[in-house]
């Protein structure tokens, strides 16, 4: 019977070691990549770090892109999660709550990593355009698309021109606004996220209010 017992709780042990183990390495690969950025950090660095074999870093990603993916994915998982935990209609109004919303975006990324390491996967990105690191770096996009759109689902704002509006297409306008101020805020190490923030947020106050008549 105890030998029964040992083999049930085994796969389960197994399970859980393999977990902690896949934490640890993107946690050490975390601060590695921030401390001395990507590409001055090798998997044999993070395996030491760890306490592990370079070879199980490898089993567990194949590539320092790909744990670097994972490390954003992950990180882009939890944000999300908190995000979701916060009340779509705050009573200030969409502008008030997109300008939150778009705010708090930046905000995630950042804690996610620093400047140099979004640089690198930016221009990760670029290199490999139809690798799988671009396609699910591109999930990350849609994602954050359908946070704005369940904002702008949930405000009754009504258009200039008195009819509805494809939440889609304007979600994807105001994630490019936001994005495209967002890769300006990367590249210059310099740039303080009030910064940021101070020339995002009027742009966009002003373009919903050229949309919406109540804004």
């Amino acid at each position: 019977m105890a030998k029964k017992l040992v083999g049930e709780s085994a796969p389960g042990l197994r399970s859980r070691q393999k977990s902690q183990r896949w934490n640890a390495i993107l946690t050490t690969a975390k601060r590695l990549f921030e401390q001395n950025g990507i590409e001055n950090t090798t998997m044999a660095m993070i395996a030491a770090e760890v306490g592990v074999s370079t070879p199980t870093v490898f089993n567990y990603f194949g590539t320092r892109d790909e744990l670097l993916l994972a490390i954003i994915l992950d990180g882009h998982v939890r944000a999300v999660e908190s995000n979701r935990r916060i009340p779509r209609r705050s009573g200030k109004g969409l502008s008030a709550d997109l300008a939150d919303l778009l705010a708090r975006f930046t905000q995630y990324s950042m804690q996610i990593f620093n400047k140099p390491v979004w640089r690198y996967a930016d221009s990760a990105a670029i290199r490999q355009p139809k690798s799988e690191f671009v396609q699910r770096y591109a999930q990350i996009d849609a994602v954050l698309r359908e946070e704005i759109e369940s904002v702008l689902r949930n405000q009754p704002s009504v258009t200039r021109r008195g009819g509805a509006f494809d939440t889609a297409a304007l979600a994807a306008i105001l994630y490019n606004h936001w994005n495209a101020h967002y890769i300006a805020f990367i590249k210059d190490d310099d740039m303080s996220l009030d910064s940021h923030l101070g020339a995002l947020l009027p742009q966009l106050r002003e373009l919903l209010s050229l949309i919406f008549a109540d804004e």
